[in-house]
C-alpha cells in the first residue's frame, strides 16, 4: 500500500523483487530561446516520465510538458504526447495510477497533472519555490489540496520506493529510488542533466538553480552516487546509465 500522511503511517517491508520501470518519452524539445543557456550548443532533447509497476499500483513520476501555452510553444516548440496515450501505450488507465511523484515544479516535468486524479508527492522547498512569477507554468503546477502531498526531506511512499531531496537544479528537487533484493533504481530526473555529471560528480552549471545552488548540487550527486550499484534513469538524458 501507498504511504499516506493522511492515513495512519504503515510499516513498510521489502520487496521481493524489483518491479519493472518503464520510461514514457512525453515530448521533444526542438528549440529553446535565444536567453536560454544552452542555447549556442543546444541539441533537441527529450522529456521522461517512468511508471513504476509497483505490486500496490503503478506509481507515475513526472507528467511531462503541457499544452496549450502559446509561451511554451514559441520558445521550445515541443513535440508533445498526451499523458493519457502514453499510459494507454503501456496498458494504464488514469484511475490505476496510484501516486504520482514530482521531481520539480518545472513546466516540463508537471505539465500534465491535470490529466490525473492520484495523489501528488512533491517537495515542501519545492512547492514554495514554484510560487515565484516565472518559476513554472502556474495553471499546470496547480494541485488541488485534496491531491497534495508535501514531502520534508526523504520519504519512503511504498514498499521499496523512497524520495530522496536532491535540491540543485531547483530549491526542492527530488529523486526516485526504487529498490529490491540488492538491486536499485534511481529515476535521478533532473538531478543531473547529462549521465556524465552522475558519473563524474560534477554539476553542469546551466543545470544548477543558480551559482548558489551549485554546492547542493555536488552534494546532490555525491549522495546518489553512494547509493552504487544502481542503474539511473534521467529526464533529458536517453542513456540509462550503470554507475558502480
Amino acid at each position: 500500500m501507498i504511504w499516506d500522511a493522511r492515513t495512519a503511517s504503515l510499516l513498510l517491508v521489502a520487496l521481493p523483487k524489483l518491479p519493472q520501470v518503464d520510461r514514457l518519452v512525453l515530448s521533444t524539445v526542438t528549440t529553446v530561446p535565444e536567453w536560454h543557456p544552452e542555447y549556442k550548443a543546444f541539441d533537441p532533447f527529450p522529456v521522461h516520465a517512468w511508471l513504476i509497476w509497483h505490486p500496490d499500483g503503478p506509481i507515475l513520476v513526472d507528467t511531462g510538458i503541457g499544452m496549450g501555452s502559446e509561451v511554451i510553444d514559441e520558445w521550445y516548440q515541443p513535440q508533445t504526447t498526451p499523458l493519457l496515450d502514453a499510459l494507454g501505450g503501456v496498458g494504464v488507465a488514469p484511475s490505476d495510477i496510484g501516486a504520482v511523484v514530482v521531481s520539480h515544479l518545472h513546466f516540463d516535468h508537471c505539465g500534465q497533472l491535470g490529466a490525473l486524479t492520484a495523489p501528488v508527492y512533491v517537495q515542501a522547498a519545492e512547492f514554495e519555490a514554484a510560487q515565484a512569477p516565472g518559476y513554472t507554468v502556474l495553471e499546470w503546477a496547480a494541485i488541488p489540496d485534496d491531491r497534495l502531498r508535501l514531502v520534508h526531506g526523504d520519504q519512503d511512499i511504498a514498499d521499496g520506493i523512497s524520495l530522496l531531496f536532491t535540491p540543485g537544479h531547483t530549491p526542492g528537487h527530488q529523486s526516485a529510488l526504487v529498490e529490491a533484493e540488492g538491486e536499485r533504481v534511481v529515476l535521478a530526473a533532473q538531478c543531473a542533466f547529462r549521465a556524465a555529471e552522475l558519473r563524474t560528480g560534477e554539476p553542469a552549471a546551466p543545470n544548477c538553480f543558480s551559482d548558489e545552488w551549485e554546492a547542493a548540487a555536488r552534494a546532490s550527486l555525491a549522495r546518489l552516487r553512494a547509493l552504487t550499484p544502481f542503474r539511473a534513469h534521467f529526464s533529458h538524458d536517453s542513456e540509462v546509465a550503470t554507475i558502480g
